[in-house]
């Protein structure tokens, strides 16, 4: 639209190549946003900052699009591109920008009403509104290193990731002149952490650091505790996305664990949701630990109704998406044999399709009899107890594994009531 209200012309397919790099070059172009590890444990006085529309308020303010990045009119130009030295055109604006200043500006609006707004319909509508503007602007990114886009251009697309890590890092170092601990970072977000920081001190912050890289920066919220996890191969290794915390206002927010993902049955996410639940009121590190035996007590209510066969079937229902056709997948994982279970009761079963099961032998040797699609099942169906209390049990591991309770310890002290002693921080 932008290209036609402008009169530029549209080429019919992509004519902007990538410019040649070197090997170091490409290694050092060729990246995405900046991490910080995050410190493994329980935190509390953590504050969440995110940049609002972080990526495309880069294209905008740094008028980035494929014929303003490396132009020729302009190779001495004052605006670059940090680490690759790329030019960017200080003549013309870019299309890209061109195109996303309206959805921005809408969106960053929306934003403000949704605080604003006191009646309940109004505000739903505004945060549907900039949620939608949130997605296609994402698109407008992505689009942006699409080999077949006929505005995008890949030197285009490693500029924003690298005007991206240098605000991120030079918003941690602001943060840490503050007074501040990053206890977490990635791409658009930071955890920063001090004790007894006023809220003041936090909007000073931001202000400054919007200042600064001349992009959005909002508060999420204080937590009033936060658990960054493990990863569950490799306990000593922080996981980047993988956490769950209670905002001061009291709400939950998770990243990476069973309660997140769409391929956990309703009974597992339930369990872990009722766990983070009798968590949440938990004001320090001492409250939290007293809260665990709770959590036990909640995995010991869904264990026995597992084991007294008291669970309703659609409880137990895994869904999982298929990534080939079912006749392309060399190893029978269940979601495969789910598929082929359709497809000889007569079903249409295609790529991307959604397909649900529930596990009614996990290691049987035939595969057609491990699982059993959705539809197929039966009045009275039985289920592999052995393999969903697995999972609930994982799922228990994946909240506390921090304060030293592994699946062993869970399954001890929750199924069988033998209890340790001693809770302290270093269990």
């Amino acid at each position: 639209y932008t290209a036609w209200r402008d009169e530029i012309l549209i080429p019919w397919k992509k004519r902007e190549p990538e410019s040649f790099k070197t090997a170091w070059e490409l290694l050092v172009a060729d990246r995405g946003g900046f991490i910080f590890e995050p410190k493994i444990g329980f935190h509390t006085d953590v504050v969440e900052v995110d940049f609002t529309s972080m990526f495309p308020m880069l294209m905008l303010t740094r008028n980035i699009s494929a014929e303003t990045v490396l132009c020729k009119c302009c190779p001495n130009s004052r605006i670059r591109v940090p680490e690759l030295g790329y030019n960017i055109c200080e003549k013309r604006r870019g299309i890209v920008p061109k195109t996303l200043d309206l959805l921005l500006r809408k969106r960053l609006e929306y934003k403000r009403l949704v605080k604003e707004a006191s009646d309940p319909t109004l505000k739903k509508v505004y945060d549907i509104r900039q949620s939608a503007l949130k997605w296609i602007l994402v698109t407008c990114f992505g689009y942006l290193g699409y080999r077949n886009a006929r505005f995008g251009k890949v030197d285009a697309h490693i500029s924003v990731c690298a005007f991206a890590r240098d605000a991120l890092l030079k918003t941690a170092h602001l943060a840490e002149e503050h007074g501040f601990e990053v206890v977490h970072g990635i791409v658009d977000s930071l955890w920063i952490k001090k004790p007894g920081a006023a809220p003041k001190e936090v909007f000073d912050f931001c202000h400054e650091a919007e200042k600064l890289v001349n992009v959005p920066l909002n508060v999420e919220g204080k937590y009033r505790w936060i658990v960054f996890l493990p990863s569950k191969i490799h306990p000593e290794v922080p996981v980047l996305n993988r956490y769950y915390g209670v905002f001061e206002d009291g709400r939950v927010k998770m990243r990476g664990i069973e309660a997140r993902r769409t391929d956990t049955p309703p009974l597992i996410k339930n369990a872990q949701l009722e766990m983070i639940e009798a968590l949440s009121t938990a004001k320090d590190y001492e409250e939290f630990l007293s809260r665990i035996p709770k959590c036990l007590s909640i995995i010991k209510k869904y264990a026995e109704k597992l084991l007294q066969n008291e669970v309703n079937i659609e409880e137990l229902l895994i869904a999982k998406r298929l990534s080939k056709r079912p006749q392309e997948y060399s190893h029978d994982v269940f979601q495969a044999v789910a598929a082929k279970q359709l497809m000889a009761a007569g079903f249409d079963v295609y790529l991307g399709q959604t397909v649900e099961y529930v596990i009614v032998d996990a290691y049987n040797r035939s595969p057609l009899k491990r699982v059993i699609a959705a539809p197929l099942i039966k009045p009275n169906q039985r289920y592999d107890i052995q393999k969903y209390l697995e999972m609930l049990l994982d799922a228990g591991e994946s909240l506390l594994s921090v304060f030293g309770y592994d699946t062993e310890r869970i399954k001890r002290e929750a199924l069988y009531g033998e209890r340790q002693l001693i809770l302290n921080k270093d269990a």
